[in-house]
């Protein structure tokens, strides 16, 4: 359609402006391009055909005007609104009414933008509608700050601190309204803050270490303790998360979502004293019971495999199983108090093992699991705590005993893998199941948690386990196949 055309029926569209400026030629020409300027403007047929379209509506779609002539809206249309909608238009404008409303739409790119609609139906000598008008208006911006600040609105029903900043200059720009209260109580305004000004005892070079990986994309959220300064004067723990968004439209901005911790942490500070004291006082009852126990079975009415010795031998081996069970738990205390250290010395480690093995070599000897090891030739010395990986392969080897087939066997094998020693401990067992093996090393955590579970133990020797070998400065790992067996492997580091 020729530019002449269009701007014709834009005068006959809007007559009273045109009447109202200098002279009718003048009035079309000044119509035709403040539209131009401002709005996306675009003439359809009576079959929706597009005819026309201005320079706008050319750039705002990322289409050329050659790819939109001949084409329909539906092109851009997106999946934001239900057919019902464009119904409902299509039933008004060939009626001869005039639709107004506000629509998403899909650039070329494959980007949206929102418009606010007006189409106005133009008539035949006939009376039918032969031709629409349409003008939009970009309102992405706008429809854009809507959504933020409603989004915004929101935080300020959730009761942690929620504030949003800058990734290139850190500094605040929102604060939902718990963030706020704290603020006015300590007389901080919420403007010119940067998180430094939020958490005790964090440096610009701190955040910027810790949020690398969001902006590297390789984590998508990132959650520390720290302090947080109260009205009062006091510091309380806080739990901090923050994760990058990036809204559509808008630039990339941090979100740190702050919540106190205190409760948590003083229940966490009384289940450790509970579970300390509780072990502390099973201590005495326990070793009682087990020299009772003892002296049965050295005394005269025991026999040889009477009755009385078949009890007390019962007696003493759960009284080991009760004793192990505590010691385990006064091991997680330690963990959880940051008493549980590790003196590094000169350990031959071979000699670890071999004691190790021999120690548990009683451990359900009705299985008859074989525990198999052969030394290297040459003595191997690493950086140790030798009571402390001692406790490591007792727990590795009794588990592996454990979940092994009757008359299996377990694998320990070390090896120098460069400038560490690499350990692997070795069975041909029932395996642990995949959805297990991410939270095997947790504390009170077992693959097989059923009521009908065959195994015993609270599971707490892996999670032990893998704090000593933290404390030599390495990792354990598993690797494992359900009905395969697992391999668990450590690292320490060789004597200088």
């Amino acid at each position: 359609m020729a530019s002449s055309t269009v701007q014709a029926d834009l005068a006959t569209l809007f007559p009273t402006i045109v009447r109202r400026s200098a002279g009718t030629a003048a009035g079309e020409s000044f119509l035709a391009y403040a539209l131009d300027q401002h709005a996306l403007v675009s003439v359809t047929d009576a079959e929706e055909k597009i005819l026309y379209v201005n320079d706008r509506f050319a750039e705002i779609s990322g289409y050329n005007r050659e790819e939109l002539i001949g084409q329909t809206h539906r092109l851009l249309r997106s999946d934001e609104h239900p057919p019902e909608l464009y119904k409902e238009l299509w039933s008004t404008i060939s009626g001869g009414q005039t639709w107004t409303g506000e629509v998403k739409q899909v650039k070329k790119s494959g980007e949206t933008y929102w418009v606010k609609a007006t189409i106005v139906p133009f008539f035949s000598p006939s009376g039918q509608p032969e031709k629409y008008l349409s003008i939009h208006t970009d309102i992405t911006e706008v429809k854009s700050a809507e959504a933020n600040l409603q989004r915004q609105m929101s935080f300020d029903h959730i009761k942690d601190e929620i504030y949003l900043f800058w990734p290139d200059t850190f500094q605040v720009f929102y604060t939902n309204r718990s963030a706020r209260i704290r603020l006015r109580a300590l007389g901080q305004a919420a403007t010119d803050l940067t998180p430094c000004d939020l958490i005790e005892g964090f440096s610009r070079r701190d955040i910027v270490e810790r949020v690398e990986k969001l902006l590297s994309g390789g984590k998508k959220w990132l959650t520390f303790e720290a302090e947080q300064r109260r009205p009062d004067g006091r510091r309380t723990p806080a739990e901090v998360t923050i994760q990058l968004i990036r809204p559509r439209h808008e630039n990339p901005r941090f979100l740190a979502h702050v919540r106190d911790i205190s409760q948590r942490k003083q229940a966490e500070l009384a289940k450790q004293q509970f579970v300390a004291n509780l072990s502390h006082e099973l201590r005495t009852p326990l070793t009682a019971i087990k020299g009772a126990f003892g002296l049965i079975n050295t005394g005269p009415e025991a026999g040889a495999g009477g009755k009385a010795g078949r009890l007390a031998d019962m007696g003493l081996k759960n009284t080991a199983r009760l004793e192990y069970l505590v010691e385990n738990l006064l091991d997680m205390e330690r963990i959880a108090t940051g008493r549980m250290s590790s003196k590094l010395t000169r350990v031959n480690l071979d000699k670890v093992i071999e004691e190790a093995i021999a120690e548990i070599a009683d451990y359900k000897p009705e299985k008859g699991v074989e525990i198999l090891y052969k030394p290297s030739t040459t003595p191997i010395c690493v950086k140790g705590d030798a009571l402390g990986l001692s406790k490591v392969f007792s727990i590795l080897l009794s588990n592996a005993v454990r979940f092994s087939e009757p008359g299996g066997g377990v694998d320990v094998r070390v090896k120098r893998d460069g400038a560490r020693v690499a350990v692997s401990v070795i069975d041909r067992g029932v395996g642990i199941p995949k959805h297990s093996l991410q939270n095997i090393f947790l504390p009170f955590t077992q693959a097989d948690q059923s009521d009908t579970r065959k195994s015993d133990g609270a599971g707490l020797g892996l999670a032990i386990a893998r704090s000593i070998v933290e404390e030599h400065g390495g990792a354990i790992e598993v690797q494992s196949v359900e009905g395969q067996g697992a391999v668990f492997s450590f690292y320490l580091l060789p004597c200088v």
